[in-house]
C-alpha cells in the first residue's frame, strides 16, 4: 500500500506558527511588542501546544498493540492523540509572539501578487546545480563543444548503492539531480517499498549493492477512529516477519554500509525498536511514541530553519574537504537521539524554544545533527539534515553525503565496526 501524508494536514494538535530573530528582537518584557521598520523575514516554525496542557506524565497515554488495528485489518500500534505539554511560561510567550507576528504580517488578500513569493518559489523549483566535486580530477569532454558536460544520471563508478524511498513525499525530480551529483565513483538504483524488502537481504547486499540510503519513512501512520470512535488516533502496521528476518541478517552480515537520511529515522520507531538502534534514535511528529522505555508526548519538526552545522570530528574521513562549519535552511528535529550510542559527527545550533513539548521530561534534547555508529557489524551514518531542496543545494551538504557514501562502502569502515561491534539483536 503506498500511503502519503502531508505534515501540514495531519498534525492536527499542535499550531505552527512563524516566528524570528526580528520578532524576538522587537519583544520588550512583559510581551509589549514594538512594529518593526522593516518588513519581518521568514522565520523558523515554533511549537505551540493547545490548551489545557497536561504536564504531568504519569497521566500519559501512549500506544497499545492491537491485532487488526489498521484500515488493512493488520496488526500494529494503536495509539493516543498527541500530548499538549510544555513550559506554561514559554507556551504563554510563544503565543504572545505568535499573536504579534500574524498583527505585523497579516495575510494579503486572496488574488493579491506577492512578488516575494513567487521569486522564492521560482528559486525553490530550479534545477539543483551540483557543487564542486573533489572526487573527480577532470570533467569529462562534452560532445561537439555545446557547453559543459552533465554529471551522469544515476551516477557512474564502482560503489553501487541503492536509494530506498516511500511512505513520505518529496521533491523527486530535484532530489535525483542531487544524486546525480554524486560523483563519478558512485552509481544508484532507486527502489521503492515494497520492492525494497527484497532488497534488504544479505544474498542482495552481497551481490549487489555496496550501500543502502535510507531516505523512506518505513511504516508510516494512519489516522483511525479510537477504540469508542474518538478522534485523533493513529495506527502504525507491524513490519512484516520476512523484513524483519533479513534486516537483522543484512546488518549482522556486515556486507554493506548504511546512510540515513532525515526522516529515514521515523521509520517504525513504534513497531520495530532494533530499527531505531540500528540508526542511533527514533522520530515520530504525530502520536505520542515510547522510546527505550520513555513516553514522549510527539516529537518535534521545526521548519526552514536556518542552522549552522558544526563538524565535531575533523580528523574522520566522513570531514574530507568539509569547513569546520557551514550554513544550511533545513527542517529541524526534535526526537529521542540516542547520543551515548553514536559517534558524534556534528551539530547544530538550532534548539527548540520549548523541549517539553516535544520530549518527556525525562529526555534531554540532542542538538545531534549527524552521527556514525556500528550496528552489529554495519557501519552506519545518520543526518537528520535533508529534508527539501533548500540543503541539497548546499555544495557542503551534497559533500557530506558523498562522504558519507564513500565511507560506508569503504574497507576501513568495514574493519572499523567489525572492530567495534555493537549488539543489537540479542
Amino acid at each position: 500500500m503506498k500511503l502519503r501524508f502531508s505534515r501540514a494536514s495531519k498534525r492536527a494538535m499542535t499550531i505552527v506558527s512563524m516566528l524570528g530573530t526580528a520578532v524576538a528582537g522587537a519583544l520588550l518584557v512583559g510581551g509589549a511588542f514594538a512594529q518593526p521598520a522593516a518588513p519581518l523575514v521568514n522565520p523558523p516554525g515554533v511549537s505551540i501546544s493547545r490548551a489545557p496542557l497536561n504536564t504531568d506524565p504519569s497521566t500519559w497515554v501512549g500506544c497499545t498493540h492491537v491485532a487488526n488495528g489498521g484500515p488493512a485489518g493488520v496488526p500494529g500500534m494503536l495509539c493516543a492523540p498527541s500530548i499538549q505539554t510544555g513550559t506554561p511560561a514559554i507556551q504563554a510567550q510563544l503565543t504572545s509572539q505568535r499573536d504579534a507576528y500574524l498583527a505585523a504580517n497579516p495575510p494579503a488578500a486572496p488574488g493579491t501578487p506577492n512578488p516575494a513569493a513567487a521569486a522564492a518559489a521560482a528559486a525553490a523549483t530550479a534545477p539543483v546545480v551540483c557543487g564542486p566535486n573533489p572526487y573527480v580530477t577532470a570533467a569529462p569532454a562534452p560532445a561537439g563543444g555545446r557547453g559543459p558536460a552533465r554529471m551522469p544520471q544515476n551516477g557512474r563508478g564502482p560503489i553501487r548503492v541503492a536509494f530506498i524511498t516511500q511512505g513520505h513525499e518529496y521533491e523527486r525530480e530535484q532530489l535525483a539531480q542531487m544524486l546525480d551529483c554524486l560523483g563519478d565513483d558512485i552509481k544508484y538504483s532507486h527502489i521503492e517499498y515494497p520492492a525494497a524488502e527484497l532488497a534488504l537481504t544479505p544474498a542482495a547486499g552481497k551481490n549487489f549493492f555496496d550501500v543502502y540510503v535510507f531516505f523512506d519513512l518505513g511504516g508510516p501512520g494512519v489516522g483511525v477512529p479510537g477504540p469508542k470512535g474518538e478522534p485523533g488516533y493513529r495506527f502504525y502496521p507491524d513490519p512484516s516477519p520476512a523484513l524483519k528476518r533479513n534486516f537483522e541478517a543484512l546488518v549482522k552480515s556486515g556486507n554493506s554500509g548504511m546512510v540515513f537520511l532525515h526522516h529515514a529515522a521515523a521509520a517504525w520507531p513504534h513497531t520495530w525498536p532494533e530499527y531505531s538502534e540500528v540508526v542511533g534514535g527514533a522520530c515520530d511528529w504525530y502520536a505520542p511514541v515510547t522510546v527505550r522505555g520513555i513516553l514522549d508526548p510527539h516529537h518535534g519538526y521545526y521548519g526552514n530553519t536556518q542552522q549552522t552545522l558544526t563538524i565535531q570530528d575533523r580528523n574522520h574521513a566522513l570531514a574530507r574537504n568539509l569547513p569546520a562549519t557551514y550554513q544550511v535552511t533545513d527542517e529541524a528535529y526534535a526526537c529521542a537521539w540516542f547520543p551515548e550510542s553514536v559517534k558524534p559527527f556534528a551539530t547544530t545550533s538550532f534548539a527548540p524554544p520549548d523541549p517539553l513539548v516535544n520530549l518527556n521530561p525525562k529526555r534531554q534534547f540532542s542538538n545531534l545533527a549527524a552521527w556514525y555508529k556500528a550496528s552489529e557489524n554495519t557501519p552506519v551514518f545518520y543526518t537528520q539534515v535533508g529534508h527539501g531542496n533548500s540543503p541539497w543545494r548546499v555544495a557542503e551538504y551534497q559533500l557530506m553525503i558523498r562522504n558519507a557514501i564513500r565511507w560506508a562502502a569503504s574497507p576501513e569502515a568495514h574493519a572499523w565496526a567489525k572492530a567495534n561491534r555493537t549488539r543489537i539483536w540479542k
